[in-house]
C-alpha cells in the first residue's frame, strides 16, 4: 500500500518550541502547576502548524488563563492516581490561548530528537461549554439537523455536568497524543512515512494515519468532518453511521477520523468509562421522542485489542 507523506514531520522534529530547551526548568512538581505564559517561541510554533493546515489564525495569550489554571486543581483531584502519575511524567506545559484554530493542539517535546514529553495548547474561547453541551456540540458539528431534531451526547451525570469535566476530557484526549508517541504506541510524528501496521494497538485496525481496515464499513466515512458546517443529514445517514460504528473498533465517532485520534479517544474513553465509571452515550431526539443510538465502544469486544494495550499502559492485568 502507499503510505502518505506526513506533512508535520519537519515541524514535529525541528520546531524551536518543541525542543526541551524552549521550556523553563525546573517544571512544576505536578502537571497542574505547569501552566505557561504564551511566549514568542511557542506562539510561532502554533503559527507554523496553522500554516501547514492552511489556517490563518494567530494565537494570543488568553486573558482567562488564570481562571482556567485554577480549574486544573479540581481536575487533578478527579483523576485516578495512575493518570496523574502519567501526566506528571510527560505533560511538560499547558498554554491557555485564544485564536488557536481548534479547541486543542499537542506538540511533542524532544531532547536530541528523541520524544520525552509534550505540551498542550487550549483555546479558552472554546472551553465555555459544560461537559455534555461540549460533547454534543462536537458530534453535532458533523451533521445537518432538521427542525425538531437534536443530537445529545451525555458524558456526565447532571450533577457533574460542568466546564471542569469538559476540560478534563479534552485534556485526556490531548495527553493521549503525547503518551502514544513517547511510549512508542504509535509511529513517531517526526517520521516522513508513518506505517501503523507494526504497532500492536493498531493491528488489523489502522494501516496509515488516514486509512483503516474499516473505511468501507461506515456510511459516508469520507464526509465525516468535525468542527465544520455539517454536510451529512443526521436522519437517516447519521443514524446509520452510529449503528455501523457498533460493529467496528472505533470507540467514538471522532475515533474514526484518523489513527492518532483513534488512540487519543481510546485513551480518554478508557480513563473516563473504565476507570472513572462515567457515561458516554449518544441520543437522537425528534420531537418528544428520545432514543439511545450509541454507547462508547471501549467496553465492546471489538475494542479488546485496544484495551489490552491500555491495561498494560496502566499496569492492570
Amino acid at each position: 500500500m502507499n503510505i502518505p507523506t506526513n506533512p508535520y514531520a519537519s515541524w514535529s522534529l525541528s520546531d524551536p518550541g518543541l525542543q526541551r530547551r524552549s521550556l523553563n526548568f525546573p517544571l512544576g512538581e505536578e502537571w497542574n502547576l505547569r501552566v505557561q505564559d504564551l511566549d514568542d517561541v511557542h506562539q510561532n510554533t502554533i503559527i507554523s502548524l496553522n500554516e501547514i493546515d492552511g489556517i490563518s489564525e494567530r494565537p494570543i495569550a488568553s486573558p482567562q488563563a488564570a481562571d482556567f489554571s485554577r480549574k486544573l486543581f479540581a481536575i487533578r483531584k478527579s483523576f485516578p492516581d495512575k493518570v496523574n502519575q502519567q501526566l506528571d511524567q510527560y505533560l511538560m506545559g499547558i498554554y491557555f490561548v485564544k485564536n488557536l484554530g481548534s479547541s486543542g493542539v499537542t506538540g511533542i517535546i524532544r531532547y536530541n530528537q528523541e520524544p520525552i514529553g509534550g505540551i498542550v495548547f487550549l483555546d479558552t474561547s472554546l472551553l465555555s461549554k459544560k461537559a455534555n453541551e461540549w460533547a454534543s456540540y462536537k458530534d453535532r458539528s458533523v451533521f445537518q439537523l432538521k427542525d425538531g431534531e437534536d443530537l445529545y451526547v451525555k458524558i456526565e451525570e447532571d450533577e457533574q455536568n460542568n466546564i471542569e469535566n469538559a476540560l478534563a476530557f479534552i485534556l485526556l484526549h490531548e495527553f493521549g497524543h503525547i503518551i502514544s508517541v513517547v511510549d512508542k504506541i504509535a509511529p513517531d510524528t517526526s517520521l516522513m512515512k508513518r506505517d501503523f501496521r507494526g504497532f500492536p494497538f493498531y493491528k488489523g485496525f489502522w494501516l496509515s494515519e488516514v486509512e483503516s481496515e474499516y473505511d468501507a464499513n461506515i456510511h459516508k466515512k469520507s464526509e465525516i468532518k468535525f468542527y465544520a458546517k455539517g454536510s451529512i443529514p443526521l436522519d437517516p445517514d447519521g443514524l446509520d453511521i452510529y449503528s455501523e460504528l457498533e460493529d467496528t473498533p472505533f470507540v467514538t465517532l471522532y475515533a474514526s477520523t484518523n489513527a492518532d485520534d483513534s488512540f487519543s479517544e481510546a485513551y480518554a474513553s478508557y480513563v473516563h468509562v473504565v476507570l472513572q465509571k462515567k457515561p458516554y452515550e449518544v441520543y437522537f431526539k425528534k420531537g418528544q421522542d428520545t432514543k439511545l443510538i450509541f454507547k462508547n465502544g471501549i467496553t465492546r469486544s471489538d475494542a479488546e485489542n485496544q484495551v489490552e494495550v491500555l491495561n498494560k499502559l496502566f499496569g492492570i492485568k
